[in-house]
């Protein structure tokens, strides 16, 4: 008995990690709307919980692409106080901006820029306030010349090695189509750390799609590598270098291990806190799918084998984020045929969280999520030219109503439509409640319909005629 009622509280305060509903304290009812973007929005959170996003816009004067840089304060409102009036205006282009933010506050961009001659990687770093900082580059920008995205758009990024700033993109080779990785390594000014790798530079693997710093301080490498020149044959592979970029030795053959798989059209990546890359991709037969490899590129045992299977539909997934042990996933479902926002939690083995299982939106304008914040009472979702801030649950029902434990009542459960339960006594009530503690339906007779109930999790307290009572949890289909 004592271990159902511990039972009971544990779902009840598990069940405070759900979206429940759009914050409406934020921006416009939960919703900021980013105006002409016209590509991929990516976003960062700063300590006070003040938001900067890029996003990219044409500008009708030139008729060429600008990167956007604005800053959102905690609501959701527009910081006119930087740059200008909350904006801050790149004249460098950029399909799928990669952004950081230092523990001094500055921010960095990447953007990509060309000549008549030479591609460039463009790293510009800005002050708290929005200006450009002067001490960094040729003020505030650096030009790294024959550093650009892969074809694909995905393959460069930022990270950062403490006062060190590591860039990685590929290099184009003849044939345009065939790439190398490259990665290279700038001091707090901006100038090329030369001690880096081999005269600042790395550049002896195919294609990188993600760049990390492993638990170890090692540099961790994962994409694709070239096995065969005369058929075009590329399989997934991992680099490891340590942390001024020379090859781990005792790694695979000079620090790069080509894997035994082709990881297909990789959609999104993260090194996990246990050095494992948990990487997505898009499967034109089941849309997307999540795989789980470990730090010596075998696939985690432990990990689900038909990711696809946890979902009655179709969903690509656009964003990973790992928090207090849980992946949180964010993309696209195919649930509702034109696309809509998709959030979910997943365990260490990668299966749905339970309490939490998945969120389907129901704006039509909200299709996409490729980028999102994890925070522990809210999740902020970036997507088809939103930002959407979702409260997560933070009070249930209380635990004092659960005072008495009787003997079990089982439900149809998930619910459907009609509410079907069986047990041995006979029940007075059932209240049902929502999963931030607001009573929702009160019923007595077994068959009731609850067809207006929303899709997702609920709390029961079933009271019996003898003034037992018990709570269970109830999902709504």
């Amino acid at each position: 008995m004592k271990k159902f009622l511990l039972l009971v509280v544990l779902v009840a305060h598990t069940i405070s990690a759900q979206i429940i509903s759009k914050d409406n304290t934020f921006a416009s009812n939960g919703i900021h709307s980013i105006t002409g973007n016209i590509a991929w929005s990516k976003m960062i959170q700063s300590s006070n919980g003040s938001i900067y996003f890029t996003y990219a816009k044409n500008n009708p004067a030139t008729g060429l692409s600008e990167t956007i840089l604005s800053k959102l304060n905690p609501d959701g409102t527009t910081d006119s106080s930087f740059g200008n009036t909350g904006v801050v205006t790149i004249v460098y282009y950029s399909n799928d901006s990669q952004m950081k933010v230092q523990p001094d506050g500055k921010l960095l961009l990447y953007c990509f820029d060309s000549d008549a001659s030479t591609n460039y990687a463009i790293i510009i770093r800005i002050l708290p306030n929005g200006q450009l900082d002067g001490t960094f580059g040729i003020n505030g920008v650096v030009k790294i010349p024959d550093l650009n995205p892969d074809l694909d758009a995905r393959g460069y990024g930022l990270v950062l090695q403490n006062n060190k700033i590591i860039i990685y993109g590929q290099r184009t080779i003849i044939p345009l189509q065939d790439s190398s990785g490259k990665i290279c390594r700038l001091n707090e000014n901006g100038s090329i750390d030369n001690t880096f790798g081999n005269n600042g530079y790395i550049n002896n693997f195919s294609s990188f799609i993600l760049v990390d710093i492993d638990s170890q301080s090692n540099l961790v490498c994962f994409g694709y590598n070239k096995i065969d020149t005369v058929n075009e044959t590329y399989v997934g592979a991992i680099a490891k270098y340590n942390n001024n970029g020379q090859p781990l030795t005792n790694f695979g053959n000079n620090g790069v291990s080509n894997l035994a798989f082709n990881p297909g059209y990789i959609q999104s990546s993260i090194l996990d806190s246990n050095n494992h890359i948990i990487f997505s991709k898009f499967d034109p037969n089941a849309a997307g799918s999540l795989n789980k490899i470990n730090s010596d590129g075998t696939f985690d045992a432990s990990f689900v084998t038909n990711f696809n299977s946890s979902f009655p539909f179709l969903i690509d997934v656009l964003s990973i984020v790992e928090k207090n042990g849980y992946y949180y996933l964010g993309g696209m479902s195919y649930e509702q045929n034109n696309g809509e926002y998709f959030i979910s939690r997943l365990t260490q083995n990668g299966t749905q969280e339970p309490v939490f299982n998945h969120f389907i939106e129901t704006d039509p304008n909200l299709k996409t999520v490729g980028d999102m914040i994890v925070n522990d009472n809210n999740i902020i979702a970036n997507g088809s030219g939103y930002i959407v801030r979702y409260l997560l649950s933070t009070s249930t029902l209380s635990t004092k109503d659960i005072t008495k434990i009787t003997h079990d009542i089982s439900f149809e459960n998930p619910v459907k439509q009609n509410l079907i339960f069986s047990t041995k006594e006979k029940v007075s009530k059932i209240e049902i409640y929502s999963v931030d503690g607001k009573i929702v339906k009160t019923l007595k007779d077994n068959n009731t319909d609850l067809s207006e109930l929303l899709k997702g999790n609920y709390l029961s307290k079933i009271t019996f005629e003898n003034g037992k009572t018990t709570v269970k949890k109830l999902i709504k289909k």
